[in-house]
């Protein structure tokens, strides 16, 4: 599955210290598989298949918990974007968009693209983030 993101990964990976700094920050945990992505490429920026993806640094994520799309909490957060008006994140043990402007609640403009990473680059690659 990493294989379909090595064009647009930004080495050096993120050291386990780095991440583990940015879950405290934050006061939350990555997901597993996410955090092996991390390790491996610190960020990321390419098209996947059909879609585009922008998949924060370490860095960036810990900064995010500024965007109030959608109330931050430690069990929802956002990771990335599609580059333009759709934001990537983490509700519970799924992987959503949604848009970075919304009228009404914003439960409502979730969308599940999946409840493992590679799901979600599944989707991303079928052109489903948008």
């Amino acid at each position: 599955m990493l294989e379909k993101l090595q064009h647009g990964y930004q080495l050096p990976g993120a050291s386990l210290s780095e991440i583990e700094a940015c879950e405290a920050s934050l006061s939350i945990i990555l997901p597993e598989e996410y955090k092996a992505f991390l390790r491996i490429s610190n960020g990321f920026n390419d098209e996947v298949g059909q879609g585009y993806l922008v998949l924060w640094s370490v860095a960036e994520l810990a900064k995010a918990d500024g965007y109030e799309l959608f109330e931050f909490q430690t069990d929802r957060f956002l990771i990335g974007s599609n580059g333009g008006p759709t934001a990537y994140g983490i509700i519970g043990e799924d992987y959503i968009s949604i848009p970075f402007v919304f009228a009404g609640a914003w439960s409502d403009e979730v969308r599940v693209l999946g409840q493992t990473f590679a799901e979600f680059i599944e989707a991303i690659e079928a052109g489903e983030g948008s």
